[in-house]
């Protein structure tokens, strides 16, 4: 490809995807706006409705014991009462009793709130008989709630809104009871119907850019280099004809009739060559060899987008239970003499790292004797059963095995995901391959993780699952559409992790003090602190399902646009064990940070530190372990990834049970930080190790590869 051509593919690219993605912003805000909007016009009704109810309620208890003959102000257990209705709704601030005159004789509160007497309540017009309309702006009020949602401090004193019923006995006004709105309930539920609104916001961007990228490239960016492609091979003399089904489009109907003037000239030459003598048809034989009159041109029919959006849409039905599944198991958890329930919570997550770990030897030679879109749509099946078998599950072991066959399924379809890229870009461009497939995942799990929670607040767990089995299926009918069949393209272009390399390699001590040191850590750390003690931790904070998933979403936030740079700073300066042990050590010291900090902002930062420490060591611990498997002879690039591979999922195994044994002598901040004490230590021992390397004087991370290399 030509630059100048290149600087016009970028220039399309770039003006399409940012019309697009503005367009889609545009559009998502003013719907995320008005949403707002109209949540907030409906709630506050809707809790005095409800309001009302509770106190009405209340208002008969008193009456049926005033009309026995118990004087209101005698009332035995009444504050208890008071007591146990305000614990069972939080809509309230408080609940009071006064007499005739306005004197206060039974009261309950959460907070130290003034509460009013009869007269200061009449004096407020706040009688729910009399609520009179009111001019509403709906779009000034949910500007004005956001506002107050963006700058509304901690330290604010609850507040609330003040209403009454009176009590009556034969029609003679005995007293009156009294509540208090709370308001600050009223702005937390804006405030998370807000922060959801932002969450799907994020979500639709990512989905939006995904799908985007995909159809410009196909409908855009891919005719117009087929058309370069063709006009060079004709200004060249190659009149060979491509063998290429053509689109839809304007760029194709130029290319098919170029491609139709090759046709025509060859069929041209056969007539000729037919009906002219022998010696006249050599020369017509040099000329069809010079300009290729009856060649047909293989072009390559596979793409590396092919692959892409079948394996977004698969991998975000995948993450959808990240957020809660620890939850989900706790549901189902009955106490037993073999397993703990810190234990048994930790099960399914690792029973499905492990055996994404053992299938995933398997999976490459599968490849190469299936195919790759075979193998997509087999891998279908054991996807799909395992989210039903959660769905309809009734215990735990039964959550377990259907996490087990899920992830047979993910094995598969995410090896066959990977060989097809592998095999559609060339070996010089297969680094870049592979970072759009490590970048499809995460943006798969920034979005799945957090709407994940926001689902499974509002319909229950179960039904998540059979939202992640349905969207498996669409994940199926875009393979069935967008993928080729390749069967043997792959061949050679998955690693084969077996027992020769694994061998060979456990001798190089850098490479195993990469290994131990740095990639065991970092996939601990994922699964026992993301994955696992995460969504408990922030249980026992008393967060929603929906601030879990907000929550852990932030670390694939952060890494996703934090990763390429750190790379290019890699690329810059070479310093890649640099980075790696400053990645290592930081990523323990955030563990450390969280001992005796027991509350949703820490852990928010902690998430937040823990993506910047990850995304700073991910690419540079890949070309740190592929220079130093280059000091073993005998062992290919792909098989030192697929040792890598196999090790940080052995370490994706260990994390949840690991977490969930220190989980049966320390709580939350204690784990933690007995983890990150580890972390660190890992970090500063693989610091010893190279600075031992540099004085013995072998090489430096001068010598070093490119992070994306």
């Amino acid at each position: 490809m030509t630059k100048k051509s290149h600087e016009l593919n970028h220039s399309i690219n770039n003006k399409l995807l940012f019309i697009t993605l503005v367009s889609t912003l545009i559009a998502a805000t003013l719907s995320a706006v008005f949403t707002l909007a109209q949540f907030n016009q409906s709630l506050k009704p809707q809790l005095l409705k409800k309001v009302e109810a509770i106190v009405e309620s209340v208002r008969l208890d008193v009456e049926l014991a005033v009309s026995v003959g118990i004087p209101i102000a005698h009332i035995k257990g009444l504050e208890p009462y008071l007591n146990e209705v305000l614990a069972h709704y939080p809509e309230l601030q408080y609940l009071a009793i006064s007499d005739q005159h306005g004197a206060l004789l039974h009261h309950q509160s959460r907070s130290e709130v003034i509460i009013v007497n009869l007269d200061q309540a009449q004096a407020l017009r706040a009688m729910f008989q009399q609520t009179a309309p009111q001019v509403s702006y709906p779009w000034i009020d949910s500007i004005s709630e956001l506002a107050k949602l963006v700058f509304a401090t901690t330290l604010q004193h609850s507040s609330s809104d003040d209403y009454f019923l009176p009590l009556t006995l034969q029609g003679v006004r005995i007293g009156a009871v009294q509540v208090g709105l709370n308001s600050d309930y009223i702005r937390s539920q804006l405030s998370n119907v807000y922060f959801d609104i932002v969450i799907v916001l994020i979500s639709v961007l990512l989905i939006s850019f995904e799908v985007i990228i995909v159809l410009v490239m196909f409908y855009v960016i891919a005719p117009f280099r087929r058309t370069e492609k063709l006009l060079q091979r004709q200004a060249n003399g190659d009149f060979s004809v491509t063998d290429v089904e053509y689109g839809q489009g304007t760029i194709e109907s130029f290319n098919q009739k170029l491609n139709r003037d090759s046709m025509a000239l060859q069929q041209t030459y056969h007539q000729a060559a037919e009906q002219q003598k022998s010696k006249l048809n050599e020369q017509l034989k040099e000329v069809s060899n010079k300009f290729n009159l009856i060649k047909v041109f293989k072009e390559k029919r596979i793409n590396v987008l092919d692959a892409r959006v079948p394996l977004f849409v698969f991998a975000f039905a995948e993450e959808l239970q990240k957020s809660f599944m620890p939850l989900f198991v706790a549901q189902y958890y009955e106490p037993n003499p073999w397993l703990s329930q810190d234990i048994l919570l930790a099960l399914p997550i690792s029973v499905f790292m492990l055996v994404v770990a053992l299938t995933t030897p398997f999976a490459g030679g599968w490849v190469e004797r299936w195919g790759n879109k075979k193998l997509f749509m087999l891998g279908l099946i054991p996807a799909f059963l395992g989210y039903i078998g959660c769905a309809i599950a009734f215990d735990s072991y039964h959550i377990i095995a259907s996490r087990a066959l899920t992830a047979l399924g993910y094995a598969i379809i995410t090896i066959s995901c990977q060989g097809y890229i592998a095999a559609a870009v060339s070996a010089e461009n297969r680094a870049r391959g592979m970072a759009i497939f490590v970048g499809v995942l995460m943006a798969a799990t920034l979005c799945g993780t957090a709407l994940g929670g926001i689902i499974a607040d509002r319909i229950g767990y179960h039904n998540v699952f059979f939202i992640s089995a349905i969207i498996t299926l669409v994940a199926g009918g875009l393979a069935w559409v967008m993928l080729t069949e390749n069967k043997g393209e792959a061949k050679n272009a998955m690693a084969k992790p077996g027992g020769s390399a694994i061998k060979v390699l456990i001798r190089n001590p850098e490479f195993v003090c990469l290994i131990i040191f740095c990639a065991l850590p970092a996939k601990i750390i994922l699964t026992g602190f993301l994955y696992y003690l995460t969504p408990l931790y922030l249980l026992s904070l008393d967060a929603s399902q929906s601030e879990i998933g907000r929550i852990m979403m932030v670390y694939a936030l952060v890494i996703i646009p934090l990763s390429p740079l750190a790379s290019s700073a890699a690329d810059r300066y070479g310093k890649m064990k640099h980075l790696v042990v400053i990645g290592t050590i930081a990523s323990g010291l955030v563990l450390m940070s969280l001992y005796q900090r027991e509350s949703i902002m820490s852990l928010l930062i902690a998430i937040t530190l823990m993506g910047i420490a990850h995304a700073m060591l991910k690419a540079p611990l890949i070309a740190a372990v592929m220079t130093a498997a280059e000091a073993t002879s005998g062992v290919s690039h792909t098989s030192v990834l697929g040792v890598l591979r196999t090790f940080e999922r052995a370490g994706s195994v260990l994390g949840p049970i690991m977490v969930g044994a220190l989980l049966l002598y320390f709580n939350f901040s204690e784990t933690l930080a007995i983890i990150g004490i580890g972390v660190v230590f890992s970090g500063l021992i693989m610091a010893y190790f190279f600075i031992r390397t540099v004085v013995r004087g072998q090489p430096n991370d001068a010598n070093l590869p490119s992070a994306g290399g």
